[in-house]
C-alpha cells in the first residue's frame, strides 16, 4: 500500500481542517459532489454531519449534538462518534477519486473512547493512511469543540466501482 499525507494548518471553529505543507484546495466542482452526497445521504441528514471542509486525503466532518444525541448518562452515545468518525474517513477516501467513480464501503473499524463529549459542537477529522487496488485503511479523531480528543479510529475500507 502507498502511503498518503493529508490533513491540517488551517482553522475552522478552532478545528484544524488539514496538515502543515499540504495544499488543501480541490477543484470546485468534486468538491460540490462530495458535500452533495453528505448533504442529501439521509444517515448523515438524521445524524446532523455536515462536510466542514475537504482537501486531498482528508476531510473534516461536523456534527452539532443535542439532546437527541445523548445517552442515558448525558454524554454523547458512543454510537454517535463511531459514525463521526466513520464519516470522516469515508469521505476522505472519496476524495481521492475521479468523480462517480467509485464509493467506499466501511470493511472493519476500531474505535477507542478517550472522553466523554457533551453537547456541542463535534468534529470528525479523517485522512487517509493507505491505499492501493481495492482496499484503504483510514484514520480519524473526533474532538469536541474545546478541542479535546473524544475518540480515534482506524478502519478499512474497501472501494466499489460505481454502477
Amino acid at each position: 500500500m502507498r502511503s498518503c499525507r493529508a490533513g491540517g494548518s488551517a482553522q475552522s471553529e478552532g478545528f484544524p481542517t488539514h496538515e502543515p505543507g499540504v495544499d488543501p484546495e480541490l477543484d470546485d466542482g468534486f468538491r460540490e459532489i462530495i458535500e452533495d452526497r453528505a448533504k442529501h445521504a439521509p444517515f448523515y441528514r438524521l445524524m446532523g454531519m455536515e462536510v466542514a471542509a475537504l482537501w486531498r486525503g482528508g476531510a473534516l466532518i461536523r456534527l452539532e449534538a443535542g439532546p437527541a444525541h445523548l445517552d442515558e448518562s448525558g454524554s454523547v452515545h458512543p454510537g454517535v462518534i463511531f459514525a463521526l468518525a466513520d464519516a470522516a474517513s469515508g469521505v476522505s477516501l472519496a476524495t481521492m477519486f475521479h468523480r462517480g467513480s467509485r464509493r467506499v464501503v466501511t470493511v472493519e473499524m476500531k474505535v477507542n473512547f478517550v472522553a466523554p463529549a457533551g453537547e456541542g459542537a463535534l468534529m470528525g477529522r479523517g485522512r487517509v493512511v493507505a491505499e492501493d487496488g481495492e482496499v484503504a485503511v483510514c484514520e480519524a479523531e473526533v474532538r469536541d469543540e474545546k478541542d479535546v480528543l473524544v475518540a480515534r479510529s482506524m478502519a478499512t475500507f474497501m472501494k466499489v466501482r460505481s454502477q
